[in-house]
């Protein structure tokens, strides 16, 4: 395999480091979050450029490389490697342990992190088949829903109706302030099921003219 070298410029270095730091300085050393990496090829610097070898700042950062000679391209994966796995086993043992023992726990459990804008929080308390289709959501917002105004200054959660299924089907109004006082309401219906003694929510649907709730509440297809 051909050695490879990217140049670490600009949005270059976001991309590699995701949310963490990758710099070469001095004679030259490679410093990967606070740690000095060794690698069989030394950044260099090109043409005023530095240089590093990308396998080797990757795989500090927890990613995989893996070179394709059939179409001349580097692949890097930042979900297979062996710190993300252990992160997301953290969290589904966590999110075991939290998860409500009945319906009204999870209901206002998914309400005050609304109102505290914590998008880990609701994403917890979610289905299995409710994350699938959210997690991407949360993410882009950077697991922090809403603005910082308007915000949800008090919600009321109404006593819930039984589905057909057995679910509990809620209706949460949140009230909205900003700077000049109230800045209106918005309702979700809320869809609670059980599994295997624990609750977690199943379904989240915004009402008629609760429009202003996008962002604020992370439902399925917003």
């Amino acid at each position: 395999m051909r050695k490879k070298w990217i140049a670490v410029l600009g949005t270059a270095i976001a991309v590699l480091a995701i949310s963490s730091s990758v710099y070469a300085s001095g004679s030259i050393k490679l410093v990967v979050n606070g740690h000095t990496v060794n690698s069989d090829t030394a950044p260099r610097v090109i043409d005023g450029r530095t240089m590093v070898p990308i396998r080797t700042a990757a795989e500090a950062l927890g990613a995989t490389v893996n070179w394709h000679s059939d179409t001349q391209t580097v692949t890097i994966d930042t979900n297979t490697g062996g710190g993300d796995q252990g992160q997301q086993q953290e969290i589904q043992l966590l999110q075991q342990a939290l998860a409500p023992a009945t319906a009204d726990e999870a209901v206002q459990t998914w309400a005050e992190s609304v109102k505290s804008r914590n998008g880990a929080a609701q994403y917890a308390v979610l289905s299995a088949t409710l994350q699938g289709e959210t997690v991407q959501t949360y993410k882009d917002l950077n697991w922090v829903t809403g603005l910082s105004s308007p915000w949800v200054a008090s919600y009321d959660v109404s006593k819930p109706a039984q589905a057909a299924n057995g679910s509990s089907v809620y209706t949460v109004v949140f009230k909205l302030a900003d700077s000049t006082g109230d800045a209106g309401s918005g309702t979700v219906k809320v869809t609670v099921s059980a599994k295997d003694s624990k609750w977690f929510i199943g379904g989240l649907q915004m009402t008629d003219g609760a429009d202003n709730l996008g962002g604020i509440v992370v439902v399925p297809g917003k």
